[in-house]
């Protein structure tokens, strides 16, 4: 195959795994929303709870008391149901989601797509790393360019489990620095 025919068979395995990615990316965003909702609905109970606990200690009349705990009654009583509600909106963007994600997946073109095509490398962006590969001459044909991409996996983990040990080993080392700090304070204390 020369280098054209390989992008061309690459652009078309790409358009096959397109409406997938597009439903990853939309599920994606469900879960940020769902987060952020999440965040939001906590901030304002926290606040609906900080006034209450004021108003219950600063209320010096009774009536007027009595007035301003239940209009923060029923401001808890609106952030709850609040909460409820984009709880329930963000479960549903976050269901709808996945089921494009499913069908997606068994759309016959994704499957028929795949039946000639490595699983590993069957995904949008991974096809587009592929193309980039071929189309800057770092890989000459398919093949290469499968390899390639396995090679840069391989070292992108072992890469990031570098990466875990030295957060390990820099904990490891600020603990001990802790301990011996607290060992000569410890001494010191015993000496006396």
């Amino acid at each position: 195959m020369s280098k054209e025919e390989i992008l061309n068979y690459l652009d078309q395995k790409k358009a096959l795994t397109a409406d997938l990615q597009n439903a990853r990316h939309d599920l994606y965003v469900a879960n940020e929303n769902s987060l952020a909702t999440k965040k939001k609905s906590k901030k304002r109970l926290i606040w609906s709870l900080v006034v209450i606990a004021i108003v219950s200690i600063v209320g010096t009349n009774s009536i007027i008391r009595a007035i301003l705990e239940l209009a923060c009654l029923a401001l808890l009583g609106w952030v709850i149901v609040k909460w409820i509600q984009q709880g329930n909106q963000a479960k549903e963007q976050i269901n709808t989601a996945n089921q494009k994600i499913v069908d997606a997946r068994n759309q016959p073109s994704y499957i028929n797509g795949m039946k000639d095509f490595p699983e590993k490398f069957y995904s949008y962006w991974t096809i587009d790393r592929l193309m980039h590969l071929v189309q800057e001459n770092r890989a000459t044909t398919l093949q290469d360019a499968f390899n390639v991409a396995e090679a840069q996996d391989f070292q992108n983990d072992q890469l990031s489990l570098q990466q875990q040990n030295l957060a390990v080993a820099q904990s490891t080392n600020s603990m001990s620095k802790i301990s011996a700090a607290a060992n000569v304070f410890t001494a010191f204390n015993t000496r006396k």
